[in-house]
């Protein structure tokens, strides 16, 4: 038996009210109900989008993979969102809301998931999606994703409880549960049955790309190009929440994801009309894209922040003060310039979560990122014995950004003494560097935005930098356990706190990306990230 008041409850903190009535009423659509009803009017509807026609994207590198389930690298990420759909979602406001469920109820001691698929959803091979394939998907997530396998240490159980039902129990209560499986990173997607075990741990391969979404898998030329064309027999859902849920219509007959790497030729096709969407434009063309009648800016928030992760397994960084001191010497406001040009492309901001995560966003508890005093710097570095022993500061020379705010930040901390060797490699050398603490004391990176406390890496013990904090730890459990809006603020606070004492890496600044749009694209909403279901093109130039 389940508890309405628990049910309620939960519903109410993890999920809209619209997901409380659809998924929590104990009156779910059927499928048929679905397939009857009237379908909400959306903004493509507005504009009376026509179906037809092949949006050409210009991307900035080609993906590793496309199975989204192993990987969380945005390259391949926006591109599988198309192909690929998960039990749960974000929205338009980065809340969690159902996809290819049709609602949960959770057990009165919180232990229990139930969670309603809908029906009808077919994949791209023309089978219909059902509890088999939903709970295989489950399974090779919790073996190959990194939060999958966070997850499936708390679940005692994954069980089919009819053909569109399906069972989690967990060892103990987990409150993040649907934030984890919501997550578009490492994502679980739900793929067929056969699929999911012939793969395992492995990579899906290009004749396993089937999944649910509104585009299939149609070609992949390496270094060039990724085509996905329109599923004639895709499923949507009636509501239109935005994101990645909800109401999806594939106006286009192709999408053309085409690798340019340089950036002045991915604005230059647009111009032409070559392109309809290009990613990763440098902001200090942004003031010119405003003058092209046939661009349109595309702003991105959030996009991911950047940080120095000291090494704080061995000395010198071991020594908190010493983490302290380089607090004190950067000044964000100049590191932000330096790295992003136009103050409209990057944020001065202390929180470890972005001002557009309501749930998740609080400044309290982060008033030491402001204390930019280069005195009180070497104060503290006189106090921790700092003798001017070299510094070893790694970062990639693969990102402008990363580049760019590492060689600002070295000069900042050598203009208060610290005796700076910065070394740049590129991203898949310096990926390997950062595992070994004998590599470095300092490297500099970003993370992009994460939706559950639970999903923030550096707060593992295990995760380079080796932050080992019993008071944080505490915090994640504490965490874990509870769905109270009003004690989750508190330990938010706590969490600020703690980062602003311990220092386990010292914020830089928040970025804002710049993507760009052809107008002849309709439809098209600024979001975190591009997708182009609900959007459409005009015949002209295809």
């Amino acid at each position: 038996m389940f508890s309405k008041d628990v049910v309620k409850r939960f519903c109410v903190v993890w999920v809209s009210l619209v997901f409380a009535l659809v998924g929590c009423s104990g009156q779910p659509q059927t499928q048929g109900d679905q397939q009857q009803a009237q379908p909400q009017q959306t903004a493509a509807d507005d504009q009376q989008l026509k179906q037809g026609g092949v949006i050409k994207v210009a991307v900035n590198d080609d993906p590793p993979t496309l199975d989204q389930m192993s990987t969380g690298s945005s390259s391949a990420v926006n591109i599988a969102y198309h192909i690929f759909e998960q039990l749960f979602a974000l929205d338009q406001d980065l809340t969690v809301k159902p996809m290819l469920a049709k609602g949960v109820d959770v057990s009165e001691d919180k232990k229990t998931y139930t969670i309603q698929l809908r029906e009808g959803v077919k994949f791209h091979d023309g089978t219909a999606m059902n509890a088999d394939d939903v709970i295989a998907s489950i399974k090779r997530w919790g073996s190959l994703s990194r939060f999958g396998k966070q997850v499936s240490e708390k679940v005692q159980q994954v069980s089919k409880v009819d053909d569109y039902t399906i069972q989690i129990q967990l060892k103990e209560e987990y409150a993040p549960l649907l934030n984890v499986m919501a997550g578009p990173q490492e994502a679980l997607i739900i793929v067929p049955a056969e699929i999911a075990q012939a793969a395992g741990e492995k990579p899906l391969e290009t004749n396993q790309l089937i999944g649910t979404g509104p585009y299939k898998f149609d070609r992949w030329e390496h270094g060039q190009y990724v085509s996905i064309k329109r599923f004639d027999d895709y499923a949507a859902r009636d509501e239109d929440w935005g994101g990645l849920t909800g109401k999806k219509v594939a106006y286009a007959d192709e999408i053309r994801f085409i690798v340019i790497k340089d950036a002045q030729v991915r604005v230059n096709g647009l111009r032409t009309g070559e392109y309809d969407y290009a990613v990763r434009i440098p902001k200090d063309l942004y003031e010119q894209i405003k003058t092209f009648p046939e661009v349109k800016p595309i702003v991105t928030k959030p996009d991911s922040w950047l940080m120095l992760m000291p090494d704080k397994s061995e000395p010198p960084f071991d020594d908190v003060r010493l983490r302290k001191a380089i607090n004190h010497a950067l000044d964000r406001e100049k590191i932000g310039l330096a790295t992003y040009g136009p103050p409209e492309f990057f944020q001065v901001d202390g929180s470890i979560f972005f001002p557009e995560q309501k749930d998740l966003y609080t400044t309290e508890g982060t008033e030491p990122y402001h204390e930019y005093d280069p005195e009180k710097a070497k104060q503290l570095m006189k106090e921790a014995g700092y003798d001017g022993q070299t510094i070893r500061m790694i970062a990639t020379s693969s990102y402008e950004d990363h580049y760019n705010s590492a060689q600002a930040a070295a000069e900042m901390l050598k203009g208060v003494g610290f005796n700076v060797d910065l070394q740049f490699f590129e991203w898949a050398t310096f990926v390997q560097k950062i595992k070994e603490p004998g590599n470095y004391d300092i490297w500099v990176s970003g993370f992009p935005p994460v939706y559950d406390l639970t999903l923030v890496l550096w707060v593992d013990p295990n995760y380079p930098g080796w932050w080992k904090s019993e008071r944080m730890q505490s915090l994640l459990d504490q965490w874990t356990k509870t769905i109270d809006p009003a004690e989750q603020k508190r330990l938010l606070v706590e969490v600020n706190k703690t980062v602003y004492e311990e220092f386990p890496l010292i914020k830089m600044v928040n970025e804002i990306g710049l993507e760009a749009a052809s107008a002849k694209l309709q439809g098209y909403e600024d979001w975190l990230s591009m997708r182009f279901w609900n959007v459409a093109v005009s015949s002209e130039g295809n």
